[in-house]
């Protein structure tokens, strides 16, 4: 990866800045504080967006509510632009917004969590890195000087551990926390077969028994099978002697159900006969008194009817008319009584000011008591109408409920007059059939004498086959019996095979368990003797191999850096050793610049170490080194040049304070905090 452009907007003390990158190395120099390190992490962010547990705030401009980051990049010759927002919600809180990747012209907005999956694909970081891609890129691209000199003074423990994270060699370690988790579910499963397979020899034992059990049933059966076939046999002589009878009484019984039928017939028919003379008594005695109704004398009450509900509906609505108008009239009574009281009680015109006179006020008093008695005698007229009009209304009223009272006798007696005449009619038709009724009678019961007498030459045949029924249902009886012992007896044999099948099926499966019960002891003793121990080692020499080849670097990039007196070594925490001939000395009894020395020897031995083993990577090409010489005496400085002729990165950005270091590196881009700018 090398980097091409970057551009950031509202970033940390950034308003607007671009810059552009070129190959060799390039110094961002400038005072402390002037906002070097602002363009690194813009640069990260830039590239990964926020990292978790990262705050917004750390990133977005002071007295801003949104940012804006470009980096353009070439990896393998390919031209790749990257483009993140953030923003500031009315709640407070700051997110990214945007995540767009232009690749050769192509243009795509992803979400976050595409975009970072995308960024790590790209750079060929490995898949396990997908959730820690700040990681990698920090120990192999840009550490910033103060977190290699934390790792130095951490923990051994927890140094190994993260060591072991970035190297990828936790793996290991996750492979014999596995293979313990493996190894005992392994002995459970060998427990669980050892006691599915306890009861194999009783199995076998069980299965002896049953099989014995299914001859003797055998035998059994046969036995009964013979005694069966006889009754079969002995059964079929009496069904033929049986049919021989039953033609017999087969018409016997033909008889009798027509005789039954032709009774019931008969009775249906005398009962018949019976009802419809009681009917015709009782029409007889409705129809005996005739009922005297006339249409025309219906159809004018019912128009006198109409009539007087019209003049009822009329006078209501002229009484309604009275009403409203002596309501209005009381309405315009009380208008000038009001005005009267007021002009009476006025001593001044609220018009002119002038003073009211009392001939004044008695002439418009008269006038208005004039209108008043006017409206009064209106009034009274009207309430007399009203009075006339309401004697008008009871009067219709009760000519209207005389009226209804006809047209409802009336009608009763239209009803009562044609129920009459339906009756009439039904007399004549029941006359009819009555008749018809009583021939039928008489013919039928002439068939029954007729078919009684036939009846009579079956006597003895019923007796031959009640006797011979009687000996077919022992039989019968006899037959089921030995059908529920044979069936019995088969059941019980079907039962045996199913247990004996089962049994053999227990008894396969168990030995089948029995033989992977020993497969998964012979894998239990190979994880436990041998996996483990091939694990244990590869990871012992593949950490001794890191150590000797880090210690080694790690050496050589210190030597560069300090006086010959001193030197340096890994222990198997990779902990730094720092010896001055033959004597040890704590990390923290070396001057500032020694401190600085380790740590950035240890950052390029770590650097190089990295990219070796993941040689595929793409960020290989590019070192980020912030403040590397804090600390240094001005002869360590002069070192400098020599470790980036030394480094390989076809890309190397410093950020620096020290003016000497211009004159080390093939390009300067000075940081002025008070123009917020880069000067080439």
């Amino acid at each position: 990866m090398i980097l091409k452009k970057l551009k950031l907007q509202n970033i940390r003390s950034y308003e607007n800045l671009e810059i552009d990158f070129s190959i060799g190395s390039t110094l961002l120099a400038g005072e402390i504080g002037s906002g070097k390190t602002s363009v690194l992490l813009g640069l990260q962010f830039a590239l990964f967006g926020l990292q978790p547990g990262q705050k917004g705030a750390s990133i977005l401009r002071q007295g801003t509510s949104n940012a804006y980051a470009l980096l353009k990049i070439e990896i393998d010759g390919q031209v790749i632009t990257l483009e993140r927002t953030i923003k500031k919600s009315k709640s407070g809180s700051i997110t990214q917004d945007s995540n767009i990747i232009t690749i050769d012209g192509t243009t795509e907005e992803l979400s976050t969590s595409e975009m970072k999956n995308k960024v790590i694909r790209l750079l060929n970081y490995p898949k396990e890195f997908a959730k820690k891609s700040n990681l990698l890129y920090k120990f192999t691209v840009y550490t910033p000087q103060e977190g290699m000199k934390e790792i130095i003074q951490e923990r051994p423990e927890v140094r190994l551990d993260t060591l072991r994270h970035i190297f990828g060699i936790d793996r290991y370690k996750r492979i014999k926390e596995n293979t313990q988790i493996f190894l005992q579910k392994l002995k459970e499963a060998v427990r669980i077969k050892e006691i599915q397979i306890s009861e194999l020899n009783l199995l076998k034992e069980k299965l002896t028994q049953e099989t014995e059990n299914k001859i003797k049933l055998a035998r059994e059966i046969n036995n009964l099978n013979i005694e069966y076939q006889s009754l079969l046999n002995t059964k079929k002589e009496n069904e033929e002697k049986l049919l021989s009878v039953q033609k017999l009484i087969d018409e016997r019984r033909e008889i009798d159900s027509k005789i039954g039928q032709l009774q019931v017939l008969r009775q249906g028919k005398m009962d018949l006969e019976t009802r419809m003379k009681k009917e015709m008594v009782l029409m007889q005695k409705q129809i005996h008194e005739k009922i005297d109704f006339s249409e025309e004398r219906l159809k004018a009450v019912l128009e006198l009817v109409e009539k007087h509900r019209g003049i009822l509906e009329e006078r209501n609505s002229k009484f309604l008319e009275i009403n409203s108008k002596i309501s209005v009239l009381d309405s315009k009574k009380e208008s000038p009584l009001k005005l009267k009281e007021t002009i009476i009680s006025l001593e001044n015109c609220p018009t002119c000011f002038q003073t009211v006179g009392q001939d004044h006020k008695e002439k418009i008093a008269k006038r208005i008591q004039f209108d008043v008695e006017e409206i009064d005698r209106e009034l009274e007229r009207a309430i007399q109408e009203k009075s006339n009009l309401v004697k008008e209304i009871e009067k219709e009223k009760e000519l209207a409920r005389g009226y209804e009272s006809d047209r409802s006798r009336f009608q009763q007696d239209k009803i009562k007059f044609e129920h009459q005449k339906t009756i009439e009619t039904k007399i004549k038709s029941d006359a009819f059939v009555l008749d018809r009724t009583s021939n039928e009678i008489i013919e039928l019961e002439t068939q029954i004498e007729t078919l009684q007498e036939k009846q009579s030459g079956f006597s003895q045949s019923q007796e031959i086959f009640d006797q011979t029924k009687n000996e077919s249902q022992k039989i019968e009886s006899t037959i089921r019996s030995s059908e529920i012992k044979l069936a019995e007896k088969n059941k019980e044999v079907e039962i045996l095979k199913s247990r004996i099948t089962e049994l053999q099926e227990d008894i396969r499966n168990k030995e089948k368990l029995k033989d992977q019960m020993n497969l998964l002891r012979g894998l239990q003793d190979w994880v436990q003797e041998k996996f483990l121990s091939m694990i244990t080692l590869t990871e012992k020499n593949v950490m001794v191999k890191l150590r000797n080849e880090f210690s080694k670097i790690f050496g050589e990039w210190f030597s560069m850096l300090v006086s010959e007196s001193l030197s340096v070594r890994l222990d198997e925490d990779f902990t730094p050793i720092i010896t001055n001939q033959d004597y040890e000395i704590e990390y923290d009894f070396l001057s500032g610049g020694e401190r600085t020395a380790v740590a950035l020897a240890y950052r390029l031995a770590l650097n190089q170490v990295l990219n070796s083993m993941l040689s595929k990577i793409k960020t290989k090409d590019i070192v980020i080194l912030d403040e590397p010489t804090d600390g240094f005496a001005s002869e360590q400085i002069d070192k400098m040049r020599d470790i980036f002729e030394q480094l390989k990165a076809k890309q190397i950005i410093l950020v620096s304070h020290e003016e000497k270091i211009e004159g080390f590196v093939d390009h300067v881009k000075r940081v002025r905090k008070d123009v917020n700018s880069l000067v080439e």
